[in-house]
């Protein structure tokens, strides 16, 4: 195919995988609602859900997202990032047939376990997938799409959760991961990894697809060059082991590689997040909002997928990574801290008070600048950068790192809310939380700098310390 675009294609089709995990993501909010009616009325097992199983459902979910991407990161060094990542419709598949035939909630843990071990092992996929496809023009945004993905999932459940039944809502969910298998078997393996086996003639068919060329001389100087660069790395590098993990720590650019991207993805699961999207319906009957918390919702759903697609368009022109993260964790800390004052006043005002009544809006409107702001730049930027820092050689490492920490802190701010609404109410949740994107502001503009304009090579160089020139 003589495309210029062709690497954005196999990106979008990529990252259908990542609509499966924002599905996985949204699905508590309109199910929970669904399995604790006291009526039973499209209620499977018989039983209402209590608090323990809510939570044995998030420890299932955060144990299977360990799991998942050191499975990942095994197949994808050993049999392709291609091979690594069609496989990851198997467990999406699995999870959500589970969900449809079990008949109890122990068996619901379960398929919780599976979908978020399938949800760890596309985050690793995909972002090795994408980091070896993308070239320096389309790199900033090919690294959004995985955010774009994920919004597209979460907005596909809140669209169809609460007007569908538990059944037909995981059958429709089933269908997503066989569309990208389906899909994906179009798509072609990594240059990088076809030139690591010496595989330079399939390199070359690869690249002329993702790069839109005629023939091979076209892209015969891409291929030299990764081949070079293989060729100049240590030995002990190719075989992905633990010199492979001690260059992480022990080089000077990849530690600080792993700083940066380690303390973006953690400040973005500790702004709540996925919290806050799992129980969206909840939070907004809650508030009581002035429009009724299904809608609210879906409103809330379609803003933050269009503030992520809108990221791709900016990236990489004059805006470029850092002015957006700062910009997004400043506005991010004030919705929070407006959360947390509306929170405050319904608390100390009685119901039905004409001030109350009045600031019905603020939860809505305060939400919808929240994840327009995260979904257009914390969220998309923080993976962007995890994508470039890391030279090939440390990639698959490195990748594993930050997205272990993903699960680890998206389950410990979960529970951390929990034990803070239970405790000191909702205010004080959205306070701190706020206070969390103070720091996330803090950290971006202390420790990360722009890459926009820069070559992977000259990424390397200005993480060693070196002075480099931007295109």
């Amino acid at each position: 195919m003589h495309w210029r675009y062709c690497e954005l294609l196999a990106g979008a089709v990529a990252n259908l995988a990542t609509v499966s995990m924002g599905c996985s993501i949204a699905w508590p909010s309109p199910v929970l609602l669904k399995l604790t009616d006291g009526d039973l009325k499209d209620n499977p097992f018989d039983v209402v859900l209590t608090d323990r199983d809510k939570a044995w459902m998030d420890g299932a979910l955060a144990i299977g997202g360990l799991c998942g991407p050191l499975v990942a990161r095994w197949i994808a060094l050993r049999k392709g990032r291609r091979i690594a990542l069609l496989l990851s419709a198997v467990p999406y598949i699995v999870a959500w047939l589970l969900c449809m035939i079990v008949g109890s909630v122990s068996l619901l843990i379960v398929a919780r376990a599976v979908a978020g071990f399938a949800g760890g092992y596309v985050l690793l996929a995909v972002t090795l997938y994408i980091g070896e496809i993308a070239s320096d023009r389309y790199r900033g945004a090919l690294g959004c799409f995985i955010q774009i993905g994920t919004t597209l999932g979460i907005l596909y459940v809140y669209c169809i959760g609460p007007f569908v039944s538990y059944l037909a809502l995981q059958a429709l969910c089933c269908a997503i991961p066989i569309l990208f298998g389906t899909l994906f078997l179009y798509m072609p393996e990594t240059p990088h990894f076809l030139v690591e086996r010496g595989l330079y003639q399939r390199a070359g068919e690869s690249l002329m697809f993702l790069r839109g060329a005629r023939s091979l001389d076209e892209v015969q100087p891409e291929v030299d060059e990764l081949r070079q660069y293989i060729i100049q790395r240590e030995p002990g590098d190719r075989a992905g082991g633990i010199s492979h993990l001690w260059q992480l720590v022990t080089s000077r650019p990849n530690r600080r590689a792993l700083i940066i991207t380690l303390g973006l993805v953690m400040f973005q699961q500790a702004t709540g997040i996925d919290s806050i999207l799992a129980n969206s319906e909840l939070l907004f009957a809650k508030a009581n909002s002035a429009l009724d918390p299904v809608h609210s919702t879906i409103v809330l759903g379609a803003i933050q997928f269009a503030s992520s697609c809108a990221t791709p368009f900016v990236i990489d022109g004059r805006t470029g990574r850092r002015p957006i993260l700062l910009g997004s964790s400043v506005g991010m800390t004030l919705a929070l801290a407006t959360l947390g004052t509306y929170f405050l006043l319904e608390r100390h005002l009685a119901s039905g008070s004409t001030t109350l009544d009045a600031i019905n809006w603020m939860p809505l409107a305060a939400l919808i600048v929240f994840v327009a702001l995260y979904n257009g730049g914390y969220g998309p930027v923080a993976w962007a950068l995890v994508m470039e820092l890391f030279p090939h050689s440390v990639k698959p490492g490195g990748v594993t790192a930050c997205v272990l920490a993903t699960v680890l802190f998206d389950y410990a701010v979960l529970q951390l809310l929990a034990v803070l609404i239970t405790a000191a109410g909702f205010d004080w949740a959205f306070w701190t939380l706020a206070a969390i994107g103070a720091a996330a502001f803090a950290f971006s503009w202390r420790l990360v700098f722009e890459t926009r304009g820069l070559t992977l090579v000259a990424i390397q160089e200005r993480l060693a310390g070196v002075k480099v020139v931007r295109l």
